[in-house]
This record gives structure tokens, sequence and C-alpha cells, in this order.
């Protein structure tokens, strides 16, 4: 059985991999794929495999391991079953190696050793790669070691790694004597390269002739990273501003947004004096108000205008909150589920949160039940204004 979050990266094109190609590493096991996830949980398969093309996060990026495929389990997972994580993933890490014909990577969460009473753990400076049947382990977390840097002190060879295996279920083929295996070498095994100082080597990148920038240019980015004094005064005068609001606020001298959108003119009608046009058109009056008050509002999509502004009028406006207006890069954000209760949490489920926020809620409360997934009846928050908004 799989614990939530078993990552591994593949050096493969994502067209190689399919999730028929997955589930039949385990025929036995019910599979399912994101769209699960979206389903009412009780309709949940045993498990579910996400796979990802990592191509496209960032423009312009290396991208040695392209496809990454998380498996999570629930929702039986036990919390704190470390044992039978490790010998799964290493399990998995030389399946997945073998079945795509390519090197594949996973971290090193979950190997730990005690020093001195004391437990070191690995899970950031350390991956581990399979490549031709062979596991190898690097001093570099796999984040960077997927996108092309080296171990400072290459691979190691782990030739003394157990070689677990899983059953057409799953489930490890002889849990005992694998989570053992794996115990006993954790705590022998020679971890003397991931103690050496140094960083991860660069990947290596293609030269490009660089031409010696014009007096201009060099002038230009001396401008650019040396603020004038101009700038320096504005910016110190900022954060006195910022400071002494936030002690008064600190001190129960805050202020509200009602109060604020009054002062400024914005008139706050009551919802029931409003018809539909009128009320719609206030609406973004207030939230373009606010904006301009440093005030951003998230997840709105499930309420109709007349509900949003009927909350805004009764409770949204009337929190007591730091004074943020006139001051630049930073900002108050509100929402209508932001209270983290109970509701408001079933909200987030149904409407906001992806497949993978979702199967992590189950993780993290397995006797919880998910709702299931339903697209917001309306159209709103993509037109909200953001923090980086500015009007011409």
């Amino acid at each position: 059985m799989f614990p939530i979050h078993l990552q591994f990266y593949l050096a493969t094109p994502i067209e190689n991999v399919s999730m028929d190609t997955i589930r039949g590493l385990m025929p036995d096991l019910p599979v399912g794929g994101e769209d699960d996830l979206l389903k009412h949980s009780d309709a949940w398969p045993e498990a579910v495999v996400l796979v990802k093309d990592r191509r496209g996060y960032e423009p312009g990026e290396r991208c040695d391991f392209p496809v990454e495929i998380d498996f999570i389990h629930f929702p039986g997972r036990v919390p704190g079953n470390q044992s039978v994580m490790l010998p799964t993933k290493l399990a998995l890490l030389r399946t997945l190696a073998s079945t795509f014909e390519c090197r594949t990577i996973c971290d090193a969460s979950g190997f730990f050793i005690e020093e001195e009473g004391s437990i070191q753990a690995y899970a950031w400076t350390e991956c581990f790669l399979c490549q031709g049947g062979r596991v190898f382990g690097g001093a570099v977390p796999v984040y960077e070691a997927r996108d092309g840097s080296r171990p400072a002190d290459s691979w190691i060879p782990l030739d003394d790694l157990p070689e677990p295996s899983l059953t057409r279920t799953g489930s490890l083929a002889d849990p005992d004597q694998a989570i053992e295996q794996v115990a006993e070498w954790t705590a022998s095994r020679n971890t003397e390269h991931l103690r050496a100082t140094g960083h991860p080597i660069p990947p290596k990148q293609p030269e490009v002739p660089q031409t010696p920038p014009t007096p201009e240019e060099i002038e230009a980015e001396i401008a650019e990273e040396f603020p004038t004094e101009e700038e320096l005064d504005r910016e110190e005068e900022e954060w006195t501003a910022y400071t002494e609001r936030l002690e008064a606020w600190e001190k129960g001298g805050g202020t509200t947004s009602s109060k604020q959108l009054i002062a400024g003119g914005t008139a706050l009608p009551s919802p029931d004096s409003l018809d539909e046009a009128a009320l719609g058109k206030k609406l973004w009056e207030v939230i373009h108000a606010l904006r301009d008050r440093n005030t951003y509002l998230h997840h709105t999509d499930h309420l109709s205008d007349r509900e949003l502004y009927t909350w805004l009028w009764e409770e949204g406006l009337n929190d007591t909150i730091m004074d943020l207006s006139g001051l630049s890069d930073c900002g108050f954000h509100t929402s209508p589920i932001g209270s983290g209760d109970e509701e408001s949490t079933e909200i987030s489920l149904i409407y906001y949160d992806d497949a993978e926020r979702r199967a992590e809620w189950k993780a993290s409360y397995p006797d919880s039940t998910i709702p299931a997934h339903i697209d917001p009846p309306h159209d709103r928050d993509r037109h909200l204004p953001k923090r980086d908004y500015r009007p011409d």
C-alpha cells in the first residue's frame, strides 16, 4: 500500500509514459488518475497516480527529468508508516527505471541515521538515481538533480542497497524482511559523501559569445542596481509609516474596510436596497475601492454578486485590519472562506482545491469525507484585482 506522495522523476519524454503501463505494474491494485480525486471520496480507488509533464514550468528551464510521477495512497494510510514507505520507494524506483528504460530519481526522504542521540536526516541533501539496474546516491537535493545539477562528489553506487519488490497488489512481496533489511542498511550505511563540503556542480551550458556592454548599458545597469537618493527617502518614509501603523494596530488602533471606504466617498447601501443591476455595479465599485486601499479578494466564485456583496456588507468589510492604504508592496487579503472553519473547508474542497490538495486532506484526516468536486457557478476570481495590479 502506498503512503501519500512517493514522487519520482523520469528522464524520458512524457509521450512514453501512459497510465495503462503504470497500472500494469500492479494489475491487481485499483489505480486511478487525477479525475478520480475529483469524485466523492467514497468512489476513490485504493491508489492514485498523478503523471505530470514538467516541461514548460519555467520558460527556458533546463529539464533533464521532464516526467513527474506521484504515487498517492488513501484512505487506509497509517500515519508514521515510514518503515513501509522506504522499501516501497526503493521497489518503485527500480521498477520505474526498468519499465521505462530511463534514468529515474527520487528524494531520500525517510532515510536517516542516528548520531549521538540525534537523528540526522538527509532528505534535502541527497537523492537516489537508478540507471541500468544500479542505484546511486548523490549529495544534491532532488529538485536540483532533476534539472541537471550533479553531486559535488559525483554519484556514489549503492550496490549494498536492499532490493525489495512489490506484488501485483502493490504491497511488498515480503514486508517483514524488506523492512528489516532497509532498517539495517539505513543504520549501517556509509554517509561520508553526504558530510563532504561543497556544492552541486551546475550542468555545463553551451558557451554563448559575449559582447562587451556599451557605456550606456553599464550606466543603466548601475542605475538599476543602486537606488537613487529619492528612492531611498521614499522607502524610508514608507517603512516608517508601516511600522507606526503596525504598532497602532497591535495596540488596538486598527480600522475596518467599511470605515476606509465611507471616509473615501464610497457609499455602502444595504443589499436589500439595490436591484440586481445596481448591486452588480456597486459590488465592482467596492472591489476596486478595496484595491486602491491594498485589500484584495479571493475565492468568490461560489457566490453570486448578491451573496458576495451581502457577505462584504455584513462581515468582510467589518473585520479589524491594519491600515495599509497609500503603502506600496503590501496588501491585506480576505475571502468569504478565509475563516478556516468547517464550512469554509468544505466549500474549498468542493469548489477550489485541486486533486492533489484533496488527496492530501484525506491523507491527513483519514476519517474525513471528501465531497465531489463541483465547478464554481460563477466566473469572477480571474477578473479580481491582484497585488501587482496598478491603475494606469
